[in-house]
């Protein structure tokens, strides 16, 4: 048994809690925040129930397998609940009168664009087989493992992808390689919008990204019961049940070291807990800022391009929208343009994309009767200091000209909250409000990304958004799992 203290009770955080526990460690988490979960939390307005952070969930395996390592018992927390859907995402251009949506069914998906735009339903299957493909030949060595550790390579997924590396798109942009596979450019489009899903810049983002559509496409697209904030609120129900001890409004202050390994962790209120084992699931900046002023920083990685940011409206609607599903997006009309903007100016421009989540539509409690709780995200580049009162507004009227072009309505709005870079990094310590770390614009990304496990301390161990496997729900468990295994390495 050994003492385990960790920094943040994001969602990586609480994994790893509960992996650390599960393993019978007395485990004790700081948390700076009111309550648990990061960048999952909620508000409520007026009736309206917002989840604050991330609103898509994929992979429920990995939440499975965090209940599995929870004994059975009278006081055990049930499973964890999430139902699934037979859509991901209604998809929207200007002068197309009615949505695409994308079912789960890919054959009625590649049908239905064949119906709109011609482009074979064969061609459309192939290009999802080719992610399906590539996310299984990777997934053991980019995900599953620590990319710093040598074992990896040495594993049967290692030689597996050796094997068969010429059957992933490794050349070029994601949106080259889209564009080889369709002529359609809305096509072109919504394939490059998953590049997104890590912050990055489907332009300049490598091709690689293209196993992200297995995600939503071939393993499927799942709602939990109660929203999104049901999963780390489950997990500290796994935590608490396993023992661990939680500290909210506790602000870890230092990591206590040797100089060869850490022995404890000092908070804010002037307490030290010893620890032989410490996980930092803080953003990478403030661990090596703050927490380890007295350790040589990464600054190569610390200096690193950051993932785009969002500003986000959640806004009480007066209505019944029935065009608009869980997950809609609105597309820029030139989205090339709109990424080319985000870069230069911080700013999608006068046509953004507009992502809208309405819990709502699934969850009719999250709304009062006749009403939708709009979560309202835009692209954004991190940056703080340019999100003045005025350039919200400015964003807000750009928006709202967009819905209306689009849908042909503008909503009838009853109550109104917005998140943003600013926001984002004070409420998270996320860096600049960077929702994703570093971004993947290159190549080489991946293997820049912040190891899991100090080469300079024994004992200190990092997860969450800011280091491998990267951001997302997925990923933050995924890293959780990699820090279990490389603290408990024979």
């Amino acid at each position: 048994m050994k003492n385990v203290v960790v920094i943040g009770a994001g969602v990586g955080g609480l994994a790893s809690a509960v992996r650390m526990a599960a393993r019978g460690h007395r485990v004790t988490m700081l948390e700076a925040g009111t309550s648990v979960g990061g960048k999952l939390a909620e508000h409520r307005d007026a009736g309206h129930r917002f989840d604050r952070g991330p609103s898509l969930f994929t992979m429920p395996e990995l939440m499975e397998e965090l209940d599995r390592l929870v004994p059975e018992g009278p006081k055990r927390p049930p499973n964890f609940a999430y139902r699934t859907l037979d859509r991901s995402t209604h998809y929207f251009w200007e002068g197309e009168s009615e949505p695409l949506v994308a079912w789960t069914d890919n054959r009625k998906f590649a049908r239905d664009v064949e119906a709109r735009w011609g482009a074979p339903a064969k061609a459309l299957l192939r290009h999802l087989g080719s992610s399906r493909d590539a996310f299984e030949l990777t997934r053991g060595v980019f995900l599953e493992r620590s990319l710093h550790d040598v074992k990896t390579y040495a594993s049967a997924a290692a030689w597996k992808l050796l094997g068969r590396v010429w059957k992933l798109p490794i050349l070029g942009t994601l949106h080259a390689h889209n564009a080889k596979q369709f002529k359609e450019p809305k096509l072109q489009q919504l394939f490059n919008r998953y590049a997104t899903y890590n912050g990055s810049d489907p332009y300049q983002a490598p091709a690689m990204m293209h196993v992200i559509p297995h995600l939503e496409h071939g393993i499927g697209t799942f709602l939990p019961e109660g929203g999104m904030r049901s999963i780390p609120l489950h997990l500290e129900k796994l935590a608490n049940h396993l023992g661990v001890t939680i500290h909210t409004e506790c602000a870890a202050e230092r990591i206590v070291h040797n100089g060869q390994r850490v022995t404890g962790v000092n908070d804010a209120l002037g307490n030290t807990h010893q620890a032989d084992l410490v996980i930092s699931n803080a953003d990478l900046h403030p661990t090596y800022r703050k927490l380890l002023p007295d350790l040589n920083a990464p600054e190569r990685i610390l200096g690193q391009e950051r993932s785009t940011s969002g500003v986000i409206f959640y806004w009480g609607v007066r209505g019944d929208h029935p065009k608009l599903g869980l997950h809609n997006i609105l597309f820029s009309k030139d989205y090339k343009a709109e990424f080319q903007h985000i870069r230069e100016r911080g700013t999608p421009g006068p046509d953004p994309t507009v992502y809208i989540n309405i819990t709502s539509k699934e969850l009719p409690q999250d709304a009062p009767e006749g009403c939708e709780n709009w979560f309202v995200l835009m692209n954004v580049q991190a940056n703080p200091d340019q999100w003045t009162d005025e350039a919200v507004a400015t964003l807000k009227a750009q928006v709202l000209d967009k819905v209306e072009r689009t849908l042909g309505t503008r909503p009838d709005i009853v109550c109104e909250q917005v998140l943003r870079p600013q926001d984002i990094e004070g409420l998270t310590g996320s860096w600049k409000g960077a929702l994703y770390g570093a971004s993947s614009n290159s190549a080489t990304a991946a293997f820049l990304r912040h190891r899991n496990q100090s080469t300079q301390l024994e004992g200190l161990y990092f997860c969450g958004g800011s280091v491998h496997p990267g951001g997302g729900i997925p990923l933050c468990l995924l890293g959780a799992k990699i820090v279990d295994d490389l603290a408990h390495a024979s």
